[in-house]
């Protein structure tokens, strides 16, 4: 199974990579810089907002799906027949749900159409993501590392072009209503992708079958429900909190852009392992330990050199992208990137204890880490903004990861000393190239370049298995 996290990881990232950074970097930049930080950070708070409300949606429905349809094929595609009139129901209770709290909290006239538009994103956003649970979980990791970048594909072909060729001024409502088309057109691919036998649904929506499936899924929503919280109050609570509340929340949202760059690249990685998890916990389970030390050394150590980089580079890779406010955003970019390590371990023992079902103690550790975020963010956001918010998000996820690695220690002791000690070098190996570099007083952006060369030098010879990587390419290939 490592050797097939491998291969398919290699494809996933290959695919991801010619888009998503064009997509984070050409269009989400472009646009940023088009319509000025508050406009941004207005549709950056709302869609924050929006997504509070999302496990409303999800009910923890796609997690589960992708882990009973790798345990069992047949059985877990026939929840679908529950599963979609299901959501459509759920959608209709999460509009509501939203609305009602927007009439509460008081937000101004401006915000609505932000509010009404992203909802509808949200909800189609939840659809594609359940047609890709089914194609995990039937281990059709092409198909669905295909399905992961349609939508941004859309998005850059089109609001890329209106930002390099448009004759007005870009608004950001036209990014929002490309979103929504892009969403529609991603999930009639997704269903086209799906097998034939696969790719229509009947219906079977009674009350006690929703009430059955949601006792099922219930404990996968309340972990989206804290992680929901815990990923999306602080663009809020910047908002709230901060004396300039949509300026500071721009500038957050500069900074989050790039952690959320890596962030994409290991949810992908997550997505991959949990289907790989879930079988072998039911087929092999002794193998589980050899695919945890692989997941950490290819996701985790990489995770490491990317702080590395940004603690060297960052002022300077903030003012290469941004217009407006790059030293300040520079300042919440490197806590935050120390948060994207916590985050890509999580990712990996997270995702183990997801497979595993034990709900209830990764529910408690969200629910913690929860908690601690917000006192962190009440404490720093009205002193710091943006830079406090991302102080208290290093924290708390530093909390969160440790906790999780103890539990699977304890519990499946998978705590492996190799990724440890590799990651240690190659972390120390890119410290030291960065400061040699900083001392020859090399210009930033070759500085930049040779550092990120050589510590993919490095990583390739130390942590990366390229053997296993070409036997299992030759096994598929005489298959």
């Amino acid at each position: 199974m490592s050797k097939k996290f491998s291969v398919n990881l290699v494809i996933l990232l290959a695919l991801n990579l010619l888009i998503k950074p064009i997509y984070l970097f050409g269009v989400e930049v472009g646009v940023q810089n088009a319509v000025g930080a508050e406009q941004y950070g207005l549709f950056y708070a709302m869609f924050n907002f929006t997504f509070l409300f999302n496990v409303l949606l999800d009910l923890g429905m796609n997690n589960y799906q992708k882990i009973k349809v790798a345990q069992h094929a047949e059985i877990g595609m026939q929840n679908m027949t529950t599963l979609l009139p299901l959501k459509l129901v759920m959608s209709g209770v999460y509009m509501i749900v939203t609305i009602i709290a927007a009439l509460i909290i008081g937000f101004e006239a401006e915000y609505w159409f932000f509010i009404g538009w992203i909802m509808v994103n949200q909800i189609l956003s939840t659809y594609l993501l359940l047609l890709r649970a089914n194609l995990a979980g039937l281990q059709l990791f092409v198909r669905d590392s295909i399905l992961s970048i349609a939508d941004r594909l859309i998005l850059t072909l089109g609001v890329g072009y209106l930002l390099i060729f448009g004759t007005e001024d870009f608004k950001i409502e036209t990014f929002v209503l490309f979103q929504t088309a892009s969403y529609v057109i991603a999930i009639l691919f997704a269903l086209g992708l799906l097998p034939s036998g696969s790719r229509f649904f009947k219906f079977n929506f009674s009350v006690r079958e929703a009430r059955s499936m949601v006792r099922k899924t219930w404990p996968f929503a309340l972990l989206i429900l804290l992680m929901t919280a815990y990923h999306k109050l602080d663009g809020i609570m910047i908002e709230r909190l901060s004396p300039n509340g949509l300026l500071e929340a721009g500038i957050y949202a500069q900074a989050f852009r790039i952690l959320d760059a890596g962030n994409n690249f290991a949810f992908l990685y997550a997505g991959l392992l949990l289907p790989m998890f879930a079988k072998l916990f039911v087929d092999d389970f002794d193998s589980i330990k050899s695919l945890v030390d692989q997941a950490a050394r290819l996701l985790i150590i990489p995770a490491g050199i990317a702080l590395i980089l940004i603690l060297f580079y960052g002022n300077w890779f903030m003012k290469l992208l941004y217009v407006e406010h790059a030293l300040e955003a520079s300042l919440s970019l490197k806590w935050l990137m120390g948060s994207f390590v916590w985050m890509a371990v999580s990712y990996v023992y997270g995702t183990l204890i997801t497979a595993s079902e034990k709900m209830t103690t990764l529910n408690w550790i969200a629910f913690a880490t929860v908690i601690l975020n917000v006192v962190l963010n009440w404490i720093y956001i009205p002193q710091l903004g943006a830079q406090g918010a991302a102080m208290a998000s290093f924290i708390s996820l530093g909390f969160m990861a440790l906790s999780q690695i103890v539990f699977c220690q304890k519990r499946y002791s998978t705590l492996s000393l190799s990724w440890i000690s590799k990651a240690v070098l190659v972390w120390c190996a890119t410290a030291g190239i960065a400061t040699v570099i900083m001392i020859l007083g090399i210009e930033d952006v070759f500085a930049f370049a040779i550092t990120a060369v050589l510590s993919a030098v490095v990583f390739s010879l130390i942590a990366f298995d390229f053997q296993q990587l070409m036997e299992t390419l030759k096994s598929k290939s005489a298959q």
